[in-house]
C-alpha cells in the first residue's frame, strides 16, 4: 500500500512543482517530466512501470479512485478539491493528476517500418488526434520535427493515453529526419494538395515508407516536398481546398498500413 501524504496548501513544493511543469515547456524538458490529468490517462500511465512519479487526488477523487491508482513507485498525495481546481488545466476536472517521466527517446528506425512524419504541426488537438489514429492503426512510430510540444497538457489530454503506446522520435530539423530515413532506405512521401502529385487511390506504399504531414495552414515547406522521393495527394471532389491535418493523417495512415 502506498504511503499517502496530505497536502493542504498551494505553497507546498510538490504542488508548485506540478504547476511549473504544467505551465513551462523549459521546465518539462530540463527535468524530462510532464503532467497528466484525468482518470483514464493516469491509469494508462500506470501500465508502464516506474513512469509515474507522483499522483495527486482531490478528496472526492480519492474516495472514488484511490483503489484503481496504486503505483509500484512514486508518491500519492491527497489534496483539497479547491486546490485541485487550481492545479487543473480543464474546466471540469476529475481531480486526478500525475507527474510522469518522459519515455526515453531511443527509437531505431527499421527498413521495413511504416512511419508518419509530422512537420510543423502546431495544433495540440490535431497532434493528439494523430497519435490516437496511429495507435489505433498500428503505425510503427510517429516522427516529428518543429511541431508543438508533444508533452504540453493539451496534447497529452488529446492523445487519450496513446502517448504512452506510440513510439515517437523528435528532431530539431527536417534534415535530421531525412538523414535517418535515408540511412535505412525508407522512402519519403510528401502529402500535398496538388494535382501533379500521385493520387492516393493509385499509390501503394508497402514497407519501408514515411508519409509527411505539414502545417495546418501552410502545408509542407517546399524544401521538404523537394527532399521527398514522391508526392501523394488525397483526391477531393468538393469545394474545400484541403483536409484538416488530422483528417488527412488518418486517411493516409489507413492507406499506408493496409498496403502489402
Amino acid at each position: 500500500m502506498q504511503k499517502i501524504t496530505v497536502i493542504t496548501s498551494r505553497e507546498n513544493p510538490a504542488v508548485k512543482h506540478y504547476i511549473r511543469l504544467r505551465d513551462r515547456k523549459k521546465t518539462r524538458y530540463d527535468e524530462n517530466l510532464f503532467v497528466a490529468e484525468g482518470l483514464r490517462i493516469v491509469r494508462d500511465a500506470l501500465q508502464y512501470p516506474f513512469l509515474v512519479q507522483q499522483i495527486f487526488l482531490t478528496e472526492p477523487a480519492f474516495e472514488k479512485y484511490a483503489g484503481m491508482l496504486e503505483a509500484e513507485s512514486g508518491q500519492l498525495f491527497r489534496i483539497p478539491e479547491a486546490l485541485g481546481r487550481e492545479m487543473s488545466d480543464t474546466e471540469h476536472t476529475q481531480g486526478v493528476f500525475a507527474v510522469c517521466r518522459m519515455p526515453e527517446q531511443n527509437l531505431k528506425l527499421s527498413p521495413e517500418g511504416r512511419y508518419l512524419v509530422l512537420c510543423q504541426v502546431q495544433d495540440p488537438g490535431n497532434m493528439g488526434m494523430i497519435l490516437r489514429t496511429c495507435d489505433a492503426l498500428g503505425t510503427d512510430a510517429v516522427l516529428m520535427t518543429q511541431c508543438c510540444d508533444l508533452y504540453s497538457p493539451k496534447v497529452i489530454r488529446a492523445t487519450m493515453g496513446s502517448v504512452f503506446r506510440v513510439p515517437v522520435l523528435r528532431t530539431d530539423t527536417p534534415e535530421e529526419l531525412f538523414s535517418l530515413l535515408r540511412q535505412q532506405q525508407i522512402c519519403s512521401y510528401a502529402s500535398v494538395p496538388a494535382a501533379s502529385a500521385v493520387p492516393l487511390t493509385e499509390c501503394r506504399f508497402g514497407h519501408g515508407c514515411a508519409v509527411w504531414i505539414g502545417n495546418e495552414g501552410n502545408g509542407l515547406p517546399e524544401t521538404v516536398i523537394h527532399a521527398c522521393q514522391k508526392a501523394v495527394t488525397i483526391p477531393m471532389k468538393g469545394g474545400a481546398e484541403s483536409f484538416n491535418a488530422a483528417m488527412a493523417a488518418g486517411i493516409l495512415t489507413w492507406e499506408m498500413m493496409k498496403s502489402d
